[in-house]
């Protein structure tokens, strides 16, 4: 005979319940107060940046370096270090007369775990105006530069520019001159001593549409470069104190600076040249070094230089590759044993 078992009911547990409620709550109370705790130190980081960066401003102002902007905004808190600067403009005062650079929008990011690292963006146009240059402006679609600053100076530092452009006046005419992208990195050159202080540079160009390089050559194709360079002595291109000489290259000549050229290499059509080797400044500012020089496909390019026929008789029994030595010193410049140019100091 079929019989029936009421359920037993469920007896809950109210001080598990209450239990349940305070964990809950001091979570809650502990999650607030990490919250608290990180917005205050955020808040301090960025008061000690801000006045980090005015510090800045105030002591390269004193060194004929002005960096002022229309607005400037501090924001990201609490979980980043940012700063927009509306309408930059720096004035570098210089014995020839100021030179000019302004631009429409800088902003600058770090993260609150990792101020060491710095993104900056920026936005054009930027002009440039200086004593005896005509209108000169640059652009771009895009502009990204990353920082890595460790032990007081930049340990890596990169920058990328999609479509940049740059206008330069020439009487009534702007000639514009564009490219699709243009990136550069730097860093130490770990191939080299510390004592050598050398940073490793690396570029390319993808290309580039120049209406000069185009009259030139005579035919309108794109340019595409790539550069792999090493400057030793870097650290002398910083700014310095007062007593030291003003100008960044006189500082890294006397610091005995050196750029070493591993590879230069351009490309425009059937042309394609190639560079190598070691330049340094003279005590009349003047370049002084050695450059190991390729050429190929200049056959086109020769007779609208106005090269003698030989020159040209001599490449084509060469097969269109020329390689020359290019030497740089008391103040002339001479390709193989022929002096073509008088060099001139660079300031």
């Amino acid at each position: 005979m079929p019989t029936s078992i009421p359920p037993v009911p469920i007896q809950r547990d109210r001080k598990g319940v209450r239990r349940a409620r305070r964990l809950a709550l001091a979570a809650l109370a502990l999650l607030l107060l990490c919250f608290a705790a990180g917005a205050g130190f955020s808040y301090v980081v960025t008061t000690k940046v801000e006045e980090g960066i005015e510090q800045n401003l105030a002591r390269e102002a004193r060194n004929g370096r002005k960096l002022t902007c229309a607005m400037r905004e501090f924001f990201g808190f609490p979980f980043r270090v940012a700063m927009r600067c509306d309408a930059p403009r720096l004035e570098i005062e210089r014995p020839s007369g100021k030179i000019v650079l302004s631009a429409a929008r800088l902003t600058g990011v770090a993260q609150i775990y990792d101020l060491n690292h710095v993104i900056v963006e920026a936005q054009g146009p930027l002009s440039l105006a200086a004593p005896g240059l005509s209108e000169t402006e640059a652009d771009w679609g895009s502009l990204l530069a990353s920082f890595v600053v460790q032990g007081g100076g930049v340990e890596h530092a990169d920058m990328a520019m999609e479509s940049p452009s740059l206008r330069v006046r020439d009487g009534q005419n702007m000639i514009a001159t564009q490219a699709e992208r243009f990136e550069i990195h730097a860093r130490r050159d770990p191939a080299r001593s510390p004592e050598d202080g050398a940073v490793e540079i690396s570029s390319r160009l993808t290309r580039l549409a120049s209406p000069v390089l185009d009259g030139l050559m005579g035919e309108a194709s794109p340019v595409d470069g790539s550069a792999a360079v090493s400057i030793s002595k870097a650290d002398a291109l910083q700014p310095r104190a007062s007593e030291a000489p003003a100008l960044p290259l006189e500082r890294w000549r006397l610091a005995g600076g050196a750029v070493r050229i591993a590879a230069v290499n351009i490309t425009k059509g059937n042309l394609k040249a190639g560079a190598s080797g070691e330049l340094q400044l003279d005590e009349l500012h003047r370049a002084v070094g050695r450059l190991d020089t390729s050429v190929e496909g200049a056959d086109a390019l020769l007779p609208r230089l106005g090269l003698p026929s030989t020159a040209l008789a001599f490449l084509k029994l060469s097969g269109g590759k020329l390689r020359l030595p290019v030497t740089l010193i008391n103040g002339r410049m001479a390709v193989g044993p022929v002096s073509v140019a008088r060099l001139i100091p660079l300031y």
